[in-house]
Protein backbone atom coordinates (compact mmCIF):
# COMPACT_ATOMS: atom_id res chain seq x y z
CA UNK A 1 0.00 0.00 0.00
CA UNK A 2 2.51 2.28 -0.97
CA UNK A 3 1.35 6.12 -2.07
CA UNK A 4 2.63 5.31 -5.70
CA UNK A 5 0.33 2.21 -5.81
CA UNK A 6 -2.86 4.09 -4.07
CA UNK A 7 -1.90 6.95 -6.49
CA UNK A 8 -1.90 4.50 -9.57
CA UNK A 9 -5.23 3.28 -8.47
CA UNK A 10 -7.15 6.49 -7.80
CA UNK A 11 -5.35 7.97 -11.19
CA UNK A 12 -7.27 4.81 -12.79
CA UNK A 13 -10.91 5.82 -12.16
CA UNK A 14 -11.51 9.06 -14.19
CA UNK A 15 -10.74 5.92 -16.89
CA UNK A 16 -13.02 3.70 -15.77
CA UNK A 17 -15.92 6.24 -16.97
CA UNK A 18 -14.89 6.10 -20.68
CA UNK A 19 -13.01 2.89 -21.29
CA UNK A 20 -14.13 0.10 -18.34
CA UNK A 21 -11.36 -2.45 -17.73
CA UNK A 22 -10.75 -5.34 -14.49
CA UNK A 23 -7.63 -5.78 -12.69
CA UNK A 24 -6.44 -9.42 -14.45
CA UNK A 25 -5.60 -11.81 -11.25
CA UNK A 26 -3.21 -13.92 -11.55
CA UNK A 27 -3.74 -18.06 -11.62
CA UNK A 28 -4.78 -19.49 -8.54
CA UNK A 29 -2.95 -22.58 -7.13
CA UNK A 30 -5.73 -24.43 -5.51
CA UNK A 31 -4.28 -27.81 -5.42
CA UNK A 32 -1.49 -26.23 -2.99
CA UNK A 33 -4.20 -25.10 -0.74
CA UNK A 34 -4.38 -26.28 2.84
CA UNK A 35 -4.26 -26.12 6.43
CA UNK A 36 -0.05 -26.25 6.40
CA UNK A 37 0.65 -23.05 4.96
CA UNK A 38 -1.73 -20.99 8.54
CA UNK A 39 1.09 -20.00 10.06
CA UNK A 40 1.57 -18.43 13.75
CA UNK A 41 -2.35 -18.36 14.58
CA UNK A 42 -5.14 -21.03 15.46
CA UNK A 43 -6.20 -22.67 11.90
CA UNK A 44 -9.94 -22.45 13.31
CA UNK A 45 -9.29 -18.42 13.62
CA UNK A 46 -8.10 -18.26 10.74
CA UNK A 47 -10.83 -20.46 9.05
CA UNK A 48 -13.70 -18.29 10.85
CA UNK A 49 -12.36 -14.73 9.26
CA UNK A 50 -11.96 -16.65 6.02
CA UNK A 51 -15.71 -17.19 6.31
CA UNK A 52 -16.70 -13.93 7.62
CA UNK A 53 -14.52 -12.91 4.35
CA UNK A 54 -16.77 -14.42 2.34
CA UNK A 55 -19.97 -13.62 4.21
CA UNK A 56 -18.90 -9.68 3.95
CA UNK A 57 -18.48 -9.87 0.11
CA UNK A 58 -22.76 -10.93 -0.55
CA UNK A 59 -24.71 -9.88 -2.12
CA UNK A 60 -22.49 -8.36 -4.18
CA UNK A 61 -25.37 -7.68 -6.97
CA UNK A 62 -27.46 -5.79 -3.99
CA UNK A 63 -24.19 -4.12 -2.93
CA UNK A 64 -24.22 -2.61 -6.83
CA UNK A 65 -27.79 -1.38 -6.56
CA UNK A 66 -27.73 0.02 -3.64
CA UNK A 67 -24.61 2.20 -4.66
CA UNK A 68 -25.94 3.03 -7.80
CA UNK A 69 -29.17 4.11 -6.02
CA UNK A 70 -27.16 6.67 -3.87
CA UNK A 71 -24.92 7.97 -6.96
CA UNK A 72 -26.95 7.99 -10.04
CA UNK A 73 -28.12 11.81 -9.60
CA UNK A 74 -25.23 12.89 -8.32
CA UNK A 75 -22.76 11.41 -10.79
CA UNK A 76 -23.73 9.73 -13.27
CA UNK A 77 -20.37 8.12 -14.26
CA UNK A 78 -19.35 6.78 -10.40
CA UNK A 79 -23.00 5.28 -10.50
CA UNK A 80 -22.00 3.68 -13.75
CA UNK A 81 -18.55 2.34 -12.41
CA UNK A 82 -20.26 1.03 -8.79
CA UNK A 83 -23.61 -0.32 -10.22
CA UNK A 84 -23.73 -0.83 -13.99
CA UNK A 85 -26.33 0.54 -16.87
CA UNK A 86 -29.84 -0.03 -16.09
CA UNK A 87 -32.57 0.20 -18.69
CA UNK A 88 -35.55 2.38 -18.09
CA UNK A 89 -37.69 -0.30 -16.61
CA UNK A 90 -35.06 -0.95 -14.15
CA UNK A 91 -33.37 -4.52 -15.51
CA UNK A 92 -29.57 -4.38 -15.52
CA UNK A 93 -27.95 -3.51 -18.75
CA UNK A 94 -24.46 -3.93 -18.37
CA UNK A 95 -22.00 -5.03 -15.20
CA UNK A 96 -20.16 -1.95 -13.85
CA UNK A 97 -15.93 -2.53 -12.80
CA UNK A 98 -16.72 -2.61 -9.39
CA UNK A 99 -19.09 -5.31 -9.18
CA UNK A 100 -17.39 -6.95 -11.82
CA UNK A 101 -14.45 -6.87 -10.12
CA UNK A 102 -15.74 -7.84 -6.65
CA UNK A 103 -18.15 -10.13 -7.69
CA UNK A 104 -15.19 -13.06 -7.38
CA UNK A 105 -14.37 -12.39 -3.96
CA UNK A 106 -17.42 -14.13 -2.25
CA UNK A 107 -16.69 -17.74 -4.82
CA UNK A 108 -12.89 -17.27 -3.88
CA UNK A 109 -13.53 -17.27 0.01
CA UNK A 110 -15.84 -20.09 -0.33
CA UNK A 111 -13.26 -22.52 -2.11
CA UNK A 112 -10.49 -21.54 0.08
CA UNK A 113 -12.99 -22.39 3.19
CA UNK A 114 -13.78 -25.88 1.23
CA UNK A 115 -10.84 -26.12 0.72
CA UNK A 116 -9.41 -25.72 4.62
CA UNK A 117 -12.38 -27.54 6.12
CA UNK A 118 -13.72 -30.34 3.55
CA UNK A 119 -17.25 -29.11 4.31
CA UNK A 120 -19.18 -26.45 2.00
CA UNK A 121 -20.23 -23.47 3.51
CA UNK A 122 -23.52 -21.91 3.68
CA UNK A 123 -22.99 -18.37 3.50
CA UNK A 124 -24.95 -15.68 5.41
CA UNK A 125 -25.64 -12.40 2.97
CA UNK A 126 -25.62 -9.20 4.74
CA UNK A 127 -28.56 -7.12 4.81
CA UNK A 128 -28.70 -4.15 2.39
CA UNK A 129 -30.78 -1.09 2.25
CA UNK A 130 -32.47 -0.82 -1.53
CA UNK A 131 -35.63 1.07 -1.29
CA UNK A 132 -34.42 3.23 -4.45
CA UNK A 133 -35.52 6.85 -3.22
CA UNK A 134 -33.99 9.98 -3.43
CA UNK A 135 -31.16 10.54 -1.29
CA UNK A 136 -30.28 13.73 0.19
CA UNK A 137 -26.69 15.11 0.62
CA UNK A 138 -25.95 13.36 3.98
CA UNK A 139 -26.87 10.32 2.88
CA UNK A 140 -24.64 10.20 -0.11
CA UNK A 141 -22.00 11.11 1.66
CA UNK A 142 -22.62 8.17 4.30
CA UNK A 143 -22.90 6.15 1.48
CA UNK A 144 -19.12 6.62 0.49
CA UNK A 145 -18.53 6.86 3.56
CA UNK A 146 -19.73 3.19 4.47
CA UNK A 147 -18.18 1.73 1.23
CA UNK A 148 -14.58 3.45 2.31
CA UNK A 149 -15.45 1.53 5.97
CA UNK A 150 -15.76 -1.60 4.25
CA UNK A 151 -12.84 -1.64 1.81
CA UNK A 152 -10.66 -0.45 4.61
CA UNK A 153 -12.15 -3.38 6.89
CA UNK A 154 -11.74 -6.15 3.87
CA UNK A 155 -8.05 -4.23 3.06
CA UNK A 156 -7.00 -4.80 6.86
CA UNK A 157 -8.83 -8.57 7.42
CA UNK A 158 -6.81 -10.20 4.19
CA UNK A 159 -3.79 -8.64 5.05
CA UNK A 160 -4.26 -9.80 8.51
CA UNK A 161 -4.98 -13.13 6.49
CA UNK A 162 -1.80 -12.55 4.38
CA UNK A 163 0.48 -12.21 7.50
CA UNK A 164 -0.73 -15.77 8.95
CA UNK A 165 -0.24 -18.07 5.32
CA UNK A 166 2.27 -18.94 2.94
CA UNK A 167 2.61 -20.56 -0.55
CA UNK A 168 -0.64 -20.99 -2.81
CA UNK A 169 -3.06 -19.91 0.37
CA UNK A 170 -1.66 -16.63 0.21
CA UNK A 171 -1.30 -16.22 -3.04
CA UNK A 172 -4.95 -17.11 -3.19
CA UNK A 173 -5.78 -13.89 -0.50
CA UNK A 174 -3.74 -11.73 -2.44
CA UNK A 175 -5.97 -11.32 -5.35
CA UNK A 176 -9.05 -9.73 -3.77
CA UNK A 177 -6.81 -8.00 -1.70
CA UNK A 178 -5.34 -6.01 -4.67
CA UNK A 179 -9.08 -5.63 -5.97
CA UNK A 180 -9.81 -3.95 -2.00
CA UNK A 181 -7.13 -1.35 -2.01
CA UNK A 182 -7.78 -0.28 -5.64
CA UNK A 183 -11.64 0.45 -4.58
CA UNK A 184 -10.48 2.19 -1.13
CA UNK A 185 -7.91 3.99 -2.93
CA UNK A 186 -10.73 5.24 -5.56
CA UNK A 187 -13.44 5.75 -3.04
CA UNK A 188 -11.21 7.84 -0.65
CA UNK A 189 -9.72 10.28 -3.62
CA UNK A 190 -13.01 10.64 -4.10
CA UNK A 191 -14.76 11.45 -1.20
CA UNK A 192 -11.72 13.74 -1.04
CA UNK A 193 -12.68 15.47 -4.41
CA UNK A 194 -16.76 15.52 -4.96
CA UNK A 195 -17.58 15.80 -1.59
CA UNK A 196 -14.81 17.57 0.36
CA UNK A 197 -13.66 15.23 2.85
CA UNK A 198 -10.85 15.72 4.78
CA UNK A 199 -8.36 13.15 6.49
CA UNK A 200 -10.18 13.55 10.18
CA UNK A 201 -13.63 13.85 8.36
CA UNK A 202 -13.33 10.62 6.50
CA UNK A 203 -11.40 8.90 9.25
CA UNK A 204 -14.11 9.36 11.96
CA UNK A 205 -16.98 8.90 10.04
CA UNK A 206 -15.75 5.53 8.43
CA UNK A 207 -14.53 4.55 12.07
CA UNK A 208 -17.93 4.92 12.78
CA UNK A 209 -19.51 3.20 9.90
CA UNK A 210 -16.99 0.40 10.59
CA UNK A 211 -18.14 0.14 13.97
CA UNK A 212 -21.85 0.27 12.86
CA UNK A 213 -21.62 -2.34 10.40
CA UNK A 214 -19.81 -4.70 12.58
CA UNK A 215 -22.04 -4.57 15.21
CA UNK A 216 -25.39 -4.66 12.94
CA UNK A 217 -23.93 -7.62 10.50
CA UNK A 218 -22.17 -9.75 14.03
CA UNK A 219 -25.66 -11.44 13.85
CA UNK A 220 -25.61 -12.57 10.49
CA UNK A 221 -22.53 -14.10 10.53
CA UNK A 222 -21.85 -17.92 10.56
CA UNK A 223 -19.42 -17.40 13.22
CA UNK A 224 -19.88 -14.43 14.61
CA UNK A 225 -20.58 -15.49 18.50
CA UNK A 226 -17.32 -18.25 17.57
CA UNK A 227 -14.51 -15.74 17.13
CA UNK A 228 -14.46 -13.80 20.73
CA UNK A 229 -13.98 -17.37 22.15
CA UNK A 230 -11.39 -18.52 20.02
CA UNK A 231 -8.86 -15.26 19.26
CA UNK A 232 -6.55 -14.57 21.78
CA UNK A 233 -5.46 -10.94 23.24
CA UNK A 234 -2.57 -10.91 21.04
CA UNK A 235 -4.58 -11.82 17.60
CA UNK A 236 -6.81 -9.15 18.64
CA UNK A 237 -4.15 -6.55 18.91
CA UNK A 238 -2.50 -7.72 15.81
CA UNK A 239 -6.16 -7.26 13.94
CA UNK A 240 -6.18 -3.82 15.83
CA UNK A 241 -2.85 -3.00 15.13
CA UNK A 242 -3.18 -3.57 10.80
CA UNK A 243 -6.42 -1.63 10.68
CA UNK A 244 -4.22 1.14 12.53
CA UNK A 245 -1.88 0.38 9.78
CA UNK A 246 -4.38 0.88 6.85
CA UNK A 247 -5.69 3.85 7.90
CA UNK A 248 -1.74 4.97 9.11
CA UNK A 249 -1.21 4.57 4.87
CA UNK A 250 -4.19 6.24 4.16
CA UNK A 251 -3.11 9.24 5.84
CA UNK A 252 0.73 9.40 4.78
CA UNK A 253 -1.35 9.29 1.05
CA UNK A 254 -3.60 11.43 1.79
CA UNK A 255 -1.16 14.33 2.70
CA UNK A 256 -0.01 14.20 -1.34
CA UNK A 257 -3.67 14.48 -2.48
CA UNK A 258 -3.59 18.41 -3.14
CA UNK A 259 -7.36 19.85 -4.51
CA UNK A 260 -5.18 20.98 -7.33
CA UNK A 261 -4.18 17.51 -8.42
CA UNK A 262 -7.57 15.87 -7.95
CA UNK A 263 -9.01 18.90 -10.08
CA UNK A 264 -6.30 17.96 -12.43
CA UNK A 265 -7.46 14.15 -12.70
CA UNK A 266 -10.71 14.98 -12.83
CA UNK A 267 -10.25 17.35 -15.52
CA UNK A 268 -13.12 19.66 -13.80
CA UNK A 269 -13.40 21.42 -10.39
CA UNK A 270 -15.70 19.29 -8.40
CA UNK A 271 -19.31 18.95 -9.76
CA UNK A 272 -21.23 18.15 -6.00
CA UNK A 273 -20.70 21.53 -4.63
CA UNK A 274 -24.24 21.66 -3.83
CA UNK A 275 -24.36 18.39 -2.52
CA UNK A 276 -21.93 18.69 0.17
CA UNK A 277 -23.08 18.05 3.43
CA UNK A 278 -22.68 21.13 6.09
Amino acid sequence: MSSDILSHRLSDLPTQFTQPHTRVWEPIDWKGISRDPIVGVDPDLFIMLVAGATEIEAPIREYSQESWNYMKSIHPQMAYFMGGEQRPDGALAALGVWEKEERQHAPTFSKIYHLLTCKKLQPKPNSVDNDGASKSAADVYRHILSRISTEWGATSVYLWLMAHSTGALQQAVAQPLQDEVNHLAKFWGFCRWALNGTYFKQLKGSTQNLISLMNHHQGERTHGGNILGVATTVDAVELAFTFSRVMVRLHTWNQELSNSFLNHLFDTQPMLNEFRPA
